[in-house]
């Protein structure tokens, strides 16, 4: 392994240039090694794909972010944290919320969303993108989707926030011991008994009242209702999950596309071409691009062996720029052929609410298209987030 090649998750640097180092580690060391923070890494398309394809050998219940893996089975009841069987019959049941016909059914109100927070906007030559529309219009969506009263976006993306931000003293030592704490105390949160109460009571047509009411198979085929801690934990990882990874995704999009000027043109003389330029920005700049597993057994990958325990990171970033996959793949073109891009993952954990966020990508992409027309970035003015999870901005300033 090149000694000058040095991969670090929790290094603001090295993650705003990730593609750079990336690359190199594709060619360079595709089973990348490193000793400070004890992890392994693969970063081509193949191999990715193939372990995303094998959860009983690459598994999540040790944590599937570094700074959360551990020897000890993660404690909080959130299916992404759970391996097959168990991680079945979870999935299973939040699955009803996600099915075509409700997401289907939550266009109306995203197309609502969108243009109130597009509105008041009108007459405003600058502002910032993420603070004004893309941080907003996720938490608004996962809270009807939930079925949480309107008006409570600000408070769900400061709990979302509080929750998945690293801070120097985690990117010092690559952990920390909770992520739970203020999301879980915060008012929306809160709420949560109430509302199952509510539900109980009289139910709706939404995520809540599917918690509350239904019951939890078991592996032995018996039934039980949720704890108040599960139904918690269904909670923060919808809320946590679909928010922050929206909100990076339309921020890389407003930005890839001003970016490439005469492909925003094209979306804005046929809309038509809006859903494929979303599974570009997708593919392009992934915005959750690590995912952790921990091996169960000695894996022999590119002539090394892999140990028992170990913990890898499979970089879905990098494999969506693997030129082995995608011809000339560092070119951003929402004309692009994409087979099976790897942002959702694959396999068991496919993201359950990828449907969603393509719907939430395509209108919010639509509305500031008819809007705007075109826009331009102030690049000397865009701010990185850094978070556990996701890679992107937390502030776009764009003149329109």
């Amino acid at each position: 392994m090149p000694g000058d090649l040095y991969y670090d998750p929790f290094d603001f640097g090295i993650d705003i240039r990730a593609h750079e180092v990336w690359r190199r580690m594709r060619e360079e060391a595709p089973l990348y090694r490193n000793d400070k923070h004890n992890f392994y890494a693969l970063t081509r398309y193949d191999d990715v794909l193939a372990c995303l394809l094998d959860p009983e050998t690459y598994i999540s219940s040790y944590g599937t972010t570094l700074d959360l893996m551990s020897d000890e089975v993660f404690p909080l009841p959130m299916f992404i944290f759970r391996d097959p069987p168990e991680h079945t019959l979870l999935r299973k049941l939040v699955s009803r919320a996600f099915t075509p016909r409700k997401i289907d059914g939550l266009e109306t109100r995203i197309e609502r969303v969108c243009a109130g927070l597009l509105d008041p906007l009108d007459g405003m030559s600058t502002f910032d993108f993420v603070e004004r529309f893309s941080s907003l219009v996720p938490p608004t969506v996962i809270l009807a989707l939930l079925g949480f009263p309107e008006g409570m976006e600000s408070e769900m993306r400061a709990s979302v926030d509080n929750t998945m931000a690293i801070d120097e003293t985690t990117a010092a030592t690559g952990s920390r011991s909770v992520i739970e704490g203020e999301n879980i105390g915060s008012v929306v949160f809160e709420l949560i008994p109430e509302l199952c109460a509510e539900r109980r009571a009289e139910p709706a047509d939404d995520l809540i009242t599917v918690l509350a009411t239904h019951e939890r198979e078991l592996e032995d085929g018996s039934t039980r209702p949720l704890t108040d801690d599960e139904i918690m934990g269904y909670v923060a990882l919808i809320a946590g999950a679909g928010s922050e990874t929206v909100a990076r995704m339309l921020a890389w999009g407003v930005v890839l596309l001003a970016d490439h000027p005469e492909q925003l043109r094209e979306l804005g003389a046929n809309e038509g071409l809006i859903p494929n330029a979303i599974e570009e920005i997708l593919r392009y700049e992934a915005p959750s691009p690590v995912q952790g597993r921990r091996v169960t057994n000695d894996v022999e990958l590119h002539g090394e062996t892999v140990p028992a325990g170990a913990n890898v990171l499979l970089i879905n970033g990098s494999g969506n720029r693997d030129e082995r996959h995608f011809p000339d793949a560092d070119r951003f073109d929402i004309h692009r052929d994409i087979d099976r891009h790897l942002s959702f993952g694959y396999g068991a954990h496919f993201c359950i609410g990828g449907a969603l966020a393509r719907l939430e990508g395509r209108i919010g992409l639509e509305q500031m298209v008819r809007r705007f027309g075109t826009w331009d970035v102030d690049h000397e003015a865009l701010d990185w987030v850094h978070t556990s999870t996701v890679r992107g901005y937390k502030s776009v300033p764009l003149t329109v």
